[in-house]
């Protein structure tokens, strides 16, 4: 006698990999509830970053990924960095993705840090002419150093810098950086980058020298985290498993 079930049976098999990507989806939809459903409001300090060293960049990639991973459509905010990490207590957004480091001070009610993606050393960028001039904070004297309002390289000059050295201070990175290229500059305050299993991220090329590298906290990582607003429920624990199983950068 002829088996009817065997074609029922292999539809069941064909059909049973697209219920359980369904169910999973639901499932999803259930987990992380977002100020708009389906979409992912994300703070960041440059909405359409080029430059393959820029942090900027590595993120934008990064939070893409997880995002096209969630289903989740992304409404970028571009926003000034200081004060950044306060837009996701007030549930403006769902992610600040300002390459913010965990500091107490920048800690809220109504949002919680992520788990860190890289780390970070203070340093100072110089021109490679400059270089036999120069070799840390204080031989900076009489010229200018240029900082970003908010950053923690605002924070490591102010304390490290000696009465003498002049400090420029802008609200965003390309201000400082054509004020570097115009020759107003001797200097800029930033950081090296590097991934959480201690590798360097090129963020310059040979036009680019750093120096005085240092931590800010001597002995501490410099961790950078996403900034989650609480009120997107199922948010951070999705953001910090996408981070326990995605080597950043990507």
């Amino acid at each position: 006698m002829k088996n009817t079930h065997v074609p029922q049976r292999r539809f069941h098999l064909l059909i049973l990999p697209w219920i359980l990507v369904f169910l999973a989806a639901c499932a999803a939809d259930e987990q992380i509830q977002t100020i708009t459903p389906g979409t992912l409001r994300v703070a960041v300090t440059r909405e359409a970053p080029t430059d393959p060293y820029d942090s900027q960049l590595w993120i934008k990639e990064y939070v893409e990924r997880f995002s096209a991973e969630q289903g989740f459509n992304i409404d970028w905010v571009e926003v000034p960095f200081s004060g950044s990490w306060l837009l996701a207590s007030n549930n403006e957004v769902d992610l600040v993705a300002t390459n913010v480091a965990s500091f107490s001070d920048r800690e809220s009610e109504g949002a919680t840090f992520s788990d860190p993606f890289l780390y970070e050393r203070r340093a100072l960028r110089i021109r490679p002419e400059d270089e036999a001039s120069y070799n840390q904070i204080n031989d900076f004297i009489g010229k200018t150093v240029g900082v970003v309002r908010g950053m923690a390289a605002e924070r490591d000059v102010d304390r490290r810098a000696p009465d003498g050295v002049i400090v420029r201070r802008t609200n965003t990175f390309p201000e400082l950086y054509a004020e570097f290229d115009a020759g107003q500059l001797d200097a800029i305050a930033e950081a090296e980058y590097y991934s959480l299993d201690g590798e360097v991220i090129p963020s310059h090329g040979d036009e680019i020298v750093l120096i005085d590298h240092h931590d800010l906290t001597p002995g501490e990582r410099e961790e950078s985290v996403f900034v989650v607003s609480d009120a997107s429920t199922g948010l951070l624990e999705a953001v910090n498993a996408f981070i326990g199983k995605t080597r950043f950068p990507l």
